[in-house]
């Protein structure tokens, strides 16, 4: 059997695969984009906003915050924390298993984006969270996150 070249098998972690994954959808949006634009599409935002929640990983949304909400973040998140766990994110505190943009609403100026989240357990209730969004500097960036039971991100980070 010389001369024939084994392939070592490499296993994937799944986090690994989610990183990966993550990479792959950011790359495919910004190229998606036209040349000539200088923002993500609202659905493109949805988008990296449920491959973020459902990787762990909220870097690339805590990059297209607006700066108001950003510093809001940064003001509630503890040294050292993890912003996936340490923010609440989605109105349900459970780990969901779906997330994807499933419709539009708001302005031109204030566009919104209607975030679905499932479970695989048909006894837990799906939802749907809202993404409102404004532009920044001509890139539209998330302003707020209206849960679907009640309230907003920024009213729990500012503690009401």
């Amino acid at each position: 059997m010389r001369g024939i070249v084994s392939l070592r098998s490499r296993t994937w972690h799944p986090l690994r695969m989610k990183t990966a994954a993550l990479a792959l959808l950011l790359t495919a949006a910004l190229a998606t984009t036209p040349a000539g634009a200088l923002s993500l599409t609202a659905t493109q935002v949805g988008e990296i906003y449920c491959a973020a929640r459902l990787s762990g990983d909220m870097a690339p949304v805590l990059a297209i915050l607006t700066p108001e909400l950003a510093a809001l973040v940064a003001k509630k998140l503890p040294d050292g924390a993890d912003a996936a766990t340490a923010i609440p994110w989605q109105g349900q505190s459970d780990y969901a298993n779906t997330c994807m943009p499933v419709g539009a609403s708001g302005t031109a100026e204030q566009p919104e984006i209607v975030i679905a989240f499932g479970y695989r357990d048909p006894a837990k209730a799906q939802y749907a969270d809202r993404l409102i969004m404004r532009f920044v500097d001509k890139r539209l960036r998330i302003d707020d996150i209206a849960y679907a039971t009640s309230g907003t991100l920024r009213q729990k980070l500012a503690g009401e």
